[in-house]
């Protein structure tokens, strides 16, 4: 399996999914270098909170076709994506390491430990303080 980007076909310099119809917004190779170097800002550092207006500014690209295109391209948005890596990091160092919960959520990104609880909880169906309880045992 390739990295996807085998199925995209180039229309005039544009790049255009299959899966985008002829009234969707077609992205260039600009565009596309754009959309992956946001993810890119947005894996350096997952912790911090970023404005998509200022995710697009530094990229150079509009939020509306950034939003479009990193969702397009990577099958998740912007704010849904930085979600799922923020609860990939924290599940990490709940079972992993003996950091307190609230040390936890501001590593992963979040300015409250109440918050942080909610989110981990509705992601992974129990609280981080159960889920430490059950996977660290079976390590």
């Amino acid at each position: 399996m390739g990295t996807g980007k085998e199925n995209w076909r180039i229309l005039s310099g544009l790049i255009i999914h299959p899966a985008i119809s002829q009234f969707d917004m077609p992205f260039s190779e600009y565009d596309m270098e754009c959309i992956e170097k946001a993810k890119k800002i947005i894996d350096a550092d997952i912790s911090r909170h970023l404005s998509i207006s200022f995710i697009a500014a530094t990229t150079g690209i509009g939020t509306t076709k950034l939003k479009k295109g990193f969702k397009d391209l990577y099958g998740i948005g912007l704010f849904g994506y930085l979600r799922r890596q923020r609860m990939i990091q924290a599940e990490k160092l709940v079972i992993t390491t003996n950091k307190t919960i609230k040390e936890i959520s501001k590593i992963s990104g979040f300015l409250h430990r109440a918050n942080f609880i909610t989110s981990f909880s509705s992601y992974y169906g129990v609280s981080p303080a159960r889920y430490r309880k059950t996977y660290s045992a079976k390590q």
